[in-house]
């Protein structure tokens, strides 16, 4: 078996657990959900705590597929760094966000067009996972809900912040790890906090000055 075709079967495979996993394991969030809404009667004390176990586990799995994605994205569609308008990068952002998730917009403010050092595919899943988390999962999502990543153009450099939707206890070490390791291959630092109980990042990434 060639390189080749090893590299085709292991994408298959990340391909089939990401939908395998996800399909049942949203439609159990979301049971759990309606489950605890529409109850006429009270839940004692050991149901409600059983059906929150049910939720973090589901949300644990969840996060875990996301990680897949992103794992798949990296390995197959990454790259060497290369010369890349923002405009490109936050574009990707849009179609990965309409591809994976059930929302149909994002906000993004953006006041220049640079030029980046990066990855266009890499960096934009990275963009979009941040800004974005789990929502696909998330019940009752309002357009006043939705995240927003905002971009700063500096001299030598481009400052992204993203207002996330990603509930704290959604957010896993390994999934940081990540992130971190993503954003050091571009030159930048990423930085973290949080905010009503969702999480904000931010990192500035240098940008390719004009030729003279």
């Amino acid at each position: 078996m060639t390189d080749e075709e090893k590299k085709r079967q292991l994408e298959q495979l990340l391909h089939a657990i990401n939908h395998d996993l996800r399909t049942p394991l949203s439609n159990i969030r979301s049971a759990t959900a309606i489950l605890l809404q529409n109850l006429t009667d009270p839940l004692t004390d050991d149901q409600r705590g059983f059906i929150e176990i049910i939720e973090r586990s589901t949300v644990r799995l969840l996060d875990q597929t996301t990680r897949l994605v992103l794992f798949g994205q990296i390995a197959f569609l990454a790259g060497p760094l290369e010369a890349v308008y923002l405009s490109e990068i936050l574009g990707n952002v849009k179609r990965h966000l309409k591809n994976i998730y059930d929302i149909d917009t994002v906000t993004i403010l953006i006041d220049g067009d640079p030029l980046l050092l990066a990855n266009v595919h890499t960096l934009s899943i990275t963009l979009a996972l941040l800004a974005v988390g789990d929502i696909k999962h998330q019940p009752e999502t309002t357009a006043d809900d939705l995240p927003a990543i905002h971009v700063h153009t500096l001299p030598e450099e481009v400052c992204f912040t993203i207002h996330s939707q990603m509930a704290d206890h959604e957010m896993s070490t390994s999934f940081v790890e990540l992130t971190q390791e993503i954003v050091q291959q571009h030159d930048g630092v990423l930085v973290f906090g949080e905010a009503d109980g969702q999480k904000q990042f931010s990192f500035c990434l240098p940008h390719i000055p004009p030729a003279d």
